[in-house]
């Protein structure tokens, strides 16, 4: 199985970075082992538009038919796709079959490769609308889901931790579960590439800070109490780029009385794999415990 990590890229070109603002729909519609490729309507982008996502049903779905499930939304890293979730599916469905980890629906989200999970500043990339507006509605009516805040989490990697941490922080009464795995909230927007960033901040470091996950924890501290989010961050403890900002993010989440999570992984980098086989079942618990009301 191929791990699962965020391309580093060089610098693309303006043709490449034009293909990418286009990929709502992954026009690769091979399906990883367990998943199924699904279009969805997206008014949120205007009449007609449409996205894409895979989805993983578990063993007992077809197994009986008037039983819901939770759904975890899995949002890809910078310069990925959906298809990048192809590890984490095999890797749940073997806990899942090992009975250590519950049964749950997967939406591998597919999701702008350089989208941030946020709306871009000038509108034109609504990927927040998108993904709470119309996606989440059309899992809820198209499958059966648990559709409430205590059966439904988000979990994402680097791009998509950040993308975790924004939604998840942001909408505390949507999401229940928050997984953050080595997620890219670096404090300084020139602290990431400006081919990465600037179709959606605008190289403007306060709509940087507007939206991301530092204000929106200050923004929804009291929510976030109230709504008992069971928010977790993992780190590679050798992932320098983001270590110390991670154990910054920890101190100002503990100084917002915002409870949580946070370990730093021996051993592991900035890599998605790395990280949760090297954190064990625990990883497995985190999931149990986001959905033991539920059951």
């Amino acid at each position: 199985m191929n791990k699962t990590t965020s391309p580093l890229p060089s610098v693309p070109s303006e043709k490449m970075i034009a293909k990418m603002l286009t990929e709502w729909v992954d026009p690769i519609t091979e399906e990883p082992p367990g998943t199924r490729y699904s279009l969805y309507p997206t008014p949120s982008r205007g009449a007609d538009a449409q996205g894409s996502y895979l989805i993983y049903l578990p063993p007992g779905y077809e197994r009986d038919i008037t039983k819901h499930f939770p759904v975890i939304y899995w949002l890809h890293g910078g310069f990925g796709n959906a298809r990048q979730g192809a590890w984490e599916v095999q890797y749940y469905d073997a806990a899942i079959r090992a009975q250590v980890m519950p049964e749950v629906i997967f939406v591998l989200v597919q999701a702008l490769p350089i989208g941030w999970y946020v709306d871009s500043k000038d509108g034109k990339l609504p990927v927040e609308q998108v993904i709470i507006k119309d996606l989440i509605p059309h899992i809820d009516v198209t499958y059966r889901t648990i559709a409430q805040k205590d059966g439904r989490g988000i979990e994402g990697h680097s791009m998509g931790g950040y993308g975790a941490l924004h939604l998840g922080l942001k909408f505390p009464y949507i999401f229940g579960a928050v997984s953050a795995v080595a997620p890219s909230i670096l404090r300084n927007l020139t602290d990431e590439p400006l081919y990465r960033t600037s179709y959606t901040f605008e190289n403007d470091q306060d709509y940087y800070e507007q939206v991301g996950p530092w204000n929106l924890a200050q923004l929804n501290a009291e929510n976030l109490r109230g709504a008992k989010t069971n928010l977790r961050i993992l780190s590679g403890a050798d992932d320098l780029h983001l270590q110390l900002t991670l154990r910054d993010y920890d101190k100002w989440l503990k100084r917002l009385d915002i409870e949580h999570a946070f370990f730093e992984i021996e051993g592991a980098g900035h890599d998605y794999q790395d990280i949760l086989e090297k954190y064990g079942e625990e990883n497995f618990y985190f999931w149990e415990r986001s959905f033991e009301n539920i059951r």
